[in-house]
């Protein structure tokens, strides 16, 4: 889908699926990514710019959005994804928050996507509207310095952990991505940073981190086809390797998208990230 067939009144792509709940169970959980304004971050290897709108988006675009998502969903939690922030007031309208808040009071659980900079007085008022339990995830990507710059986060690492203690006083949880490799980076080395960025991520009280492996996306600053190559079998010791990690102080998943169904070692890691326990 791009740009001129996108509508603010729709979600370009709903989800319903089982996620671990960190207690051994599956929970029924419906994903909703919006249709909202482009994030001005701009990390360079990002692709999600693609499904957003030019403008700002129109005030009461979300919440119908939402209705059109969930109107047959019997899911428990819910994923609100704007491809950017939702504390961006251009992204989600500030005054739309009351309605957004009282179909996410439907949920037992809303889990939304955000980076640091943005919105911390506008958090304290969402959370004033909402009884669910809040969960904000957060792209850390890597804690290695110098390709945490070169992906353009515009976040150090430093500023990662300060918001991530901020929204624990709060009381809300965090979910934090990960990229499992860089360009130039082989596949060894690529998984040394990912098991290292997964320690800080739960040393920073992630409840649950979702590993993604690199793709070509945006274009990596023209080094995409530097990428290392991951196997879907290699994709599942790496998987097993994460969950020794982290034992069991997180839930640990490892994202599908572009893994075939039919490839070896599939069923095997769809297996591991629904049956943890934290």
């Amino acid at each position: 889908m791009n740009r001129e067939q996108l509508s603010a009144e729709a979600p370009y792509l709903v989800l319903h699926e089982p996620e671990p709940d960190g207690r051994g169970n599956e929970v029924s959980t419906t994903t909703v990514f919006l249709t909202a304004s482009q994030c001005p971050v701009g990390c360079n290897m990002c692709d999600l710019h693609l499904n957003t709108l030019p403008g700002a988006t129109p005030s009461g675009a979300i919440a119908r959005q939402i209705d059109l998502a969930v109107k047959d969903s019997q899911a428990s939690w819910l994923k609100l994804y704007n491809s950017g922030n939702f504390f961006d007031p251009r992204s989600i309208p500030p005054a739309d928050y009351r309605e957004i808040a009282a179909r996410c009071n439907r949920f037992d659980r809303v889990i939304v996507e955000n980076h640091p900079q943005f919105g911390k007085n506008r958090l304290q008022k969402f959370l004033e509207l909402i009884t669910c339990k809040f969960e904000i995830a957060v792209g850390l990507e890597t804690v290695q310095p110098r390709w945490l710059e070169r992906l353009g986060k515009q976040m150090s690492r430093d500023d990662f952990s300060r918001y991530a203690s901020e929204i624990n006083r709060f009381g809300v949880d965090l979910r934090v991505f990960l990229i499992l490799g860089v360009p130039g980076i082989d596949v060894v080395e690529s998984v040394r940073w990912t098991r290292l960025s997964l320690r800080h991520a739960i040393a920073c009280g992630a409840r649950h981190v979702s590993i993604i492996p690199a793709r070509s996306g945006h274009g990596w600053g023209g080094r995409a086809n530097q990428l290392p190559d991951f196997s879907t079998p290699l994709l599942a010791e790496i998987h097993e390797k994460l969950l020794q990690d982290s034992d069991g102080q997180a839930v640990v998943t490892l994202d599908l998208w572009d893994v075939p169904v039919n490839d070896t070692g599939y069923s095997r890691l769809r297996q591991s990230n629904l049956s943890q326990h934290a």
